[in-house]
């Protein structure tokens, strides 16, 4: 009766997870990631589990991208190139159940249990960006990162 209960807490947590907040990389892999290239251009990249929506995925990378732009003093960014880094994969999971309730509701000591093994594909949206910076607005369409910002915030 303790493995089904340790069991039952188990498949709640798992099944209470939510979606990836924004902030930067943590110990899953899940989070912001920046670096810089040259003076002015940038790889960012968002890595979510799969709670999360692909559209949020992108809106939390270009808020990086907006970031790293006006941290060092840029306005104005385009996306040169973005790449799709998602991920699938099986997940198992072993779960015991008690065959006979009848078993249970008797009170025998030792009710027969079934192993029941499940499969099943998860994929964890991810992208990367490589954005290039300007000081000055160039004559191309380009992403105001401190409108970005400001948007984001309201």
């Amino acid at each position: 009766m303790k493995k089904l209960w340790i069991v039952g807490l188990a498949l709640l947590m798992v099944g209470c997870s939510t979606a990836t907040t924004y902030h930067a990389k943590d110990f899953h892999g899940e989070g912001y990631g920046d670096y810089r290239l040259s003076a002015d251009r940038f790889t960012v990249t968002f890595r979510a589990n799969e709670q999360t929506e692909p559209e949020d995925v992108r809106r939390f990378a270009l808020r990086r991208a907006s970031e790293v732009a006006t941290n060092y003093g840029y306005r104005y960014f385009i996306v040169e190139q973005e790449r799709d880094l998602s991920r699938t994969s099986t997940v198992k999971s072993k779960e015991e159940r008690v065959t006979s309730f009848i078993d249970l509701l008797e009170g025998k000591e030792d009710p027969q249990e079934k192993i029941i093994v499940r499969e099943r594909e998860v994929q964890k949206p991810a992208m990367e960006l490589m954005i290039r910076c300007y000081n000055e607005k160039p004559k191309q369409d380009v992403i105001d990162a401190y409108q970005f910002l400001a948007y984001q915030a309201s």
